[in-house]
């Protein structure tokens, strides 16, 4: 991130994940588990007197708020992210602008695919976000709500989303809630997430959250509940630790599944 001018900023960024599916000797579809470096973000900011105009690789805007409610992004993507509503940034042009104390709006067009995929078609998606209240509460006190609308046309029926959301932090205390519903032609899949961190002494917080998808298909049962609870320990010098415990439970009576991981955070 940087400054060339006093209402110019620009922020690069770039990440390493696993990217690409192969196909195992079965013929399966499976993840490629080396690790690829991609760029995420290329991003200028032009401030002016009307409002904040952002261009090239950006961030959404459908998806932030929520994430800063949860307050965890190193221990694991919000709900919108994770399965899959949303991207996180896409190639674009955005403008957001402070209405009236507190209450934000912001405004994008973008290509659709997301980061790691060039332009596929002629279509572009819209999306709206007004928020009201403070929207970093993992490191401020407050309360927001808010919600997100987002549209993009296809060869049939566009695809949709919307998501409502609210959290409150004070008292040592942080909430957050959200309702997400995306529609893609006849079929509507939603999502229910809440969670809650609570500072139980200094550098040590105990942390829940709980995930409800449903794709409302009452034939098959796609359905699954995601359980994740732990604790972090904020250690000197940037570093965090968070032992936790992750539970995934399905529709269609299938075996749960549970995970026992330690997320790492260091900041510099």
């Amino acid at each position: 991130t940087g400054d060339n001018a006093e209402n110019i900023n620009y922020k690069i960024i770039f990440d390493v994940g696993r990217i690409n599916k192969i196909v195992d000797t079965e013929g399966k579809a499976t993840e490629d588990t080396r690790l690829v470096a991609f760029l995420k973000k290329a991003q200028i900011d032009y401030k002016t007197s009307f409002g904040k105009v952002s261009m090239g690789l950006i961030g959404t805007n459908t998806y932030g708020v929520q994430e800063n409610n949860w307050g965890y992004r190193f221990i694991e993507q919000s709900a919108i992210d994770k399965n899959k509503f949303s991207s996180t940034a896409d190639i674009g042009i955005g403008f957001s602008r402070s209405l009236i104390d507190n209450l934000n709006m912001s405004l994008q067009v973008v290509n659709g695919e997301g980061f790691k995929q060039p332009q596929l078609d002629k279509y572009h998606k819209i999306s709206l976000n007004t928020t009201y209240g403070e929207r970093r509460l993992n490191n401020n006190d407050g309360y927001n709500t808010g919600i997100v609308y987002s549209t993009e046309a296809t060869d049939s029926d566009p695809t949709n989303m919307i998501s409502a959301f609210g959290g409150f932090a004070g008292m040592c205390l942080r909430l957050g809630a959200e309702y997400d519903m995306l529609t893609k032609g006849d079929t509507e899949s939603s999502i229910i997430s809440v969670s809650a961190n609570y500072g139980i002494i200094d550098n040590i917080d105990a942390y829940v959250r709980y995930d409800i998808w449903d794709d409302n298909d009452s034939v098959n049962k796609n359905g699954k509940n995601y359980l994740i609870a732990g604790v972090l320990f904020n250690c000197d010098n940037g570093l965090s630790l968070a032992p936790n415990m992750r539970i995934e439970s399905f529709e269609n009576d299938s075996d749960s599944k549970t995970e026992y991981k330690i997320n790492f955070q260091f900041k510099f």
